[in-house]
């Protein structure tokens, strides 16, 4: 009997701790991105407190973009513009006095991969090849509005880019490392 009390009473404090995040504090916004960079993106996005809704991470969430990338490539007088995808991983402060409400100033960092395929006819011969980046530093800060559950969302920033050798008939001595990053979301909070 007395094993028994003992295990009722270890599961009735598992449960009592699993009612710390209640579903009232979480936060989740699906959003149009459309962002000029090199590549340029058009996507959607994805914000969450899901996995920083510990106690003392107020104002901070994570984010996942997934893009269309579209890039033109140039080579002394060529032009090739090539497709492809581009996927980031960050996180995101917000600051101030709406920071709980998950709106107003932020900054964040992004984790990112892009792959951009190029495949044209030029009246050289076909120009095909691929273009890959990785970059662990890529700034912005912006300032998030809402109009009930609806919001915008323009940024600022920078990336750092860490080019993959290309394939191909691309050269990266012909890409920036570095591109200025700008944009604007238009999402919906749930």
């Amino acid at each position: 009997m007395k094993k028994i009390f003992t295990l009722a009473a270890i599961v009735a404090t598992a449960f009592t701790f699993a009612q710390d995040n209640d579903a009232s504090g979480k936060y989740n916004n699906l959003s149009l991105n459309f962002m000029a960079s090199e590549p340029h993106q058009g996507g959607l996005s994805y914000e969450t407190n899901f996995l920083t809704s510990k106690h003392g991470s107020e104002g901070r969430t994570n984010v996942l973009n997934l893009s269309v990338g579209t890039m033109s490539y140039d080579v002394e007088f060529l032009s090739i513009d090539g497709t492809g995808f581009v996927a980031e991983l960050g996180g995101r402060q917000y600051y101030g006095k709406n920071k709980a409400e998950f709106k107003g100033l932020y900054s964040s960092n992004y984790l990112s991969y892009g792959n951009i395929s190029f495949d044209e006819d030029t009246m050289f011969g076909k120009f095909d090849g691929t273009y890959s980046y990785f970059s662990f530093f890529s700034p912005e800060i912006g300032y998030k509005f809402a109009f009930g559950n609806f919001t915008l969302d323009p940024f600022v920033g920078a990336i750092w880019k860490i080019e993959i050798k290309g394939q191909g008939d691309v050269d990266n001595v012909n890409v920036d490392e570095w591109a200025f990053r700008g944009g604007l979301k238009l999402g919906y909070k749930f």
